[in-house]
């Protein structure tokens, strides 16, 4: 498993209990960041300090990374893939702190997600999966090349709030077309 990733302008690499402060403020306790994941906020220190721990417990079972900005190694984000069958893949979670968005970095970070599967993990499809209502989501995937395949009618466990999921995929063929990739290389 690859432990670090890198883009243009991020890191994305495993977790680190001195990453504490920065992930909690820019994301765990940001309401506005809840509204389109399937997590809660974390508002009290000792749950942040708990939920921290199972993330580096859970980082270390996957390819799944806190999104660091290259210049201060500052957690602003996470993202991460987990198998679902063999040679196929999903996204397990992607996110970017509010404060960094619009600046492309969402972009390299699926671009790097993509890299991932298909060059290092042998992947021969990308599920991504976003809430029908996050319109910047879906319309960051259907940049890259990913195409429409299903929505499915789900209940967030911690609210009990009704949304729609919409998913998207990337085949290794369609990725070799777009980004020139092949096993050869």
């Amino acid at each position: 498993m690859t432990d670090r990733l890198e883009t243009k302008h991020l890191i994305l690499r495993k977790a680190r209990p001195d990453d504490l402060q920065a992930i909690w403020h820019n994301v765990w306790e940001d309401d506005r960041i809840a509204e389109t994941m399937l997590w809660s906020t974390t508002k009290d220190p000792e749950d942040a300090a708990d939920r921290m721990q199972r993330t580096i417990a859970w980082q270390a079972k996957l390819p799944a990374y806190f999104v660091c900005l290259k210049e201060t190694d500052e957690p602003i984000g996470f993202a991460g893939v987990r198998p679902t069958e063999p040679g196929e893949y999903e996204e397990c979670g992607i996110c970017v702190a509010v404060q960094y968005q619009g600046k492309g970095f969402g972009k390299e970070v699926v671009r790097a997600l993509m890299e991932l599967v298909f060059e290092h993990l042998g992947g021969e499809a990308f599920i991504y999966g976003c809430m029908h209502h996050n319109t910047r989501s879906a319309a960051l995937c259907k940049s890259l090349g990913f195409v429409y395949t299903h929505s499915t009618e789900e209940v967030r466990e911690w609210d009990g709030m009704p949304f729609t999921s919409d998913f998207y995929k990337m085949t290794v063929e369609e990725y070799r077309r777009l980004y020139g990739y092949s096993a050869s290389k």
